[in-house]
């Protein structure tokens, strides 16, 4: 997962990531008021491209805007062309859930599982990189969310996966939340440990996590991701807008599942989808899934009055005050769904 890098791009990338994420044709189709004048990448000169990137303002994450547009709200009916999103939070039972969601509720999803991408369906799993922004990129140039071939599209990156989806094939938000000092500790074990991922830090491997949590060096420590990734600001302060955008996107795109209240998140996304698997196949299977926790971080315990825990705390106070308010959240949308009755029965895209 490339969780917290700064983009590096080569300068074919370059041209086909204009404006930092968003591929070109959606540059054009939402930002540019002339589309006629583009100078398209295959016939640009790098001068003319040059020129033509500086058109385009910054992107400005607004709940309205594009991509997030593509997103439905949560009160919206759901929709047999619609797609679920699940934004993967590292170190928050991610790996578990994409299991579950394909192989207990029966749901197709993407997901590189194999080298290289081969667009292909292993095991009901499409075999292509969701994870990367370069990834994603590829991804929306082979256009797979117009196939009607995926009920699940998995990503950390909420606003460049957004851009996976269409007006046709929206997005239906779903997130399984933790708490964040107890994620943030596992990640560092987590990244300091995993040399088989491309995230892997060798110098967390020596470091002692109350070093890691007080350091002042520039882009060594990864705080408040869930906030930072909610509204697209990997770096640099976090001011009120951003929490509050990011407190909206949870409030009015967002179904929540809770890590510590794993089985009933699961209920709730069966029952808000309209899948019907959990009173039967489903269950059983999720809690097979519950027992044998998958790419689980075994790492020291810290204890919450530690020193350790407080200085982590204190650097990662953004995401505690976002999860707070997703707690209530969750609640609020436990007594929406007591009453709740899915309008359609999910459109699986593959058979079993």
């Amino acid at each position: 997962m490339d969780y917290h890098h700064s983009l590096q791009v080569n300068q074919t990338q370059d041209l086909k990531l204009n404006n930092g994420w968003i591929p070109n044709q959606d540059v054009i189709l939402y930002t540019s008021k002339n589309n006629s004048q583009y100078v398209t990448p295959a016939t640009a000169t790098r001068t003319e491209a040059n020129q033509q990137k500086q058109k385009y303002q910054r992107y400005e994450p607004s709940l309205e805007g594009y991509p997030l547009s593509l997103l439905k709200n949560l009160t919206s009916p759901v929709d047999a062309m619609d797609v679920i999103f699940f934004w993967h939070i590292p170190k928050a039972a991610g790996t578990s859930t994409k299991a579950i969601l394909t192989n207990c509720f029966h749901l197709s999803r993407a997901e590189q599982i194999s080298l290289p991408e081969s667009y292909e369906f292993i095991k009901h799993v499409l075999n292509v990189d969701t994870s990367t922004i370069a990834g994603i990129s590829r991804a929306k140039d082979n256009g797979f969310a117009q196939k009607d071939i995926l009920d699940v599209v998995v990503s950390s990156y909420l606003h460049e996966g957004s851009a996976l989806l269409t007006e046709t094939h929206r997005g239906r938000l779903f997130a399984m939340m933790r708490d964040p000092v107890d994620t943030a500790i596992s990640l560092f074990f987590y990244l300091g440990n995993a040399d088989w991922e491309g995230t892997y830090r060798e110098e967390f491997r020596n470091m002692t996590l109350l070093e890691y949590a007080t350091s002042d060096k520039n882009g060594l420590r990864i705080d408040n991701w869930m906030t930072r990734y909610l509204v697209r600001k990997v770096k640099g302060e976090l001011d009120e807008h951003d929490i509050q955008l990011a407190k909206d996107i949870l409030q009015f795109k967002c179904l929540i599942g809770m890590t510590h209240d794993y089985k009933e998140s699961l209920r709730r996304f069966d029952l808000f989808f309209g899948l019907d698997k959990f009173s039967n196949v489903g269950l059983p299977c999720v809690e097979t899934y519950m027992a044998n926790k998958a790419n689980k971080n075994e790492h020291e315990a810290v204890k919450r009055d530690s020193k350790e825990w407080e200085a982590m705390a204190k650097v990662n106070r953004v995401d505690i005050e976002l999860f707070e308010f997703a707690k209530k959240l969750y609640e609020q949308q436990g007594d929406m769904l007591k009453q709740y009755t899915s309008a359609t029965t999910w459109n699986f895209r593959q058979t079993w």
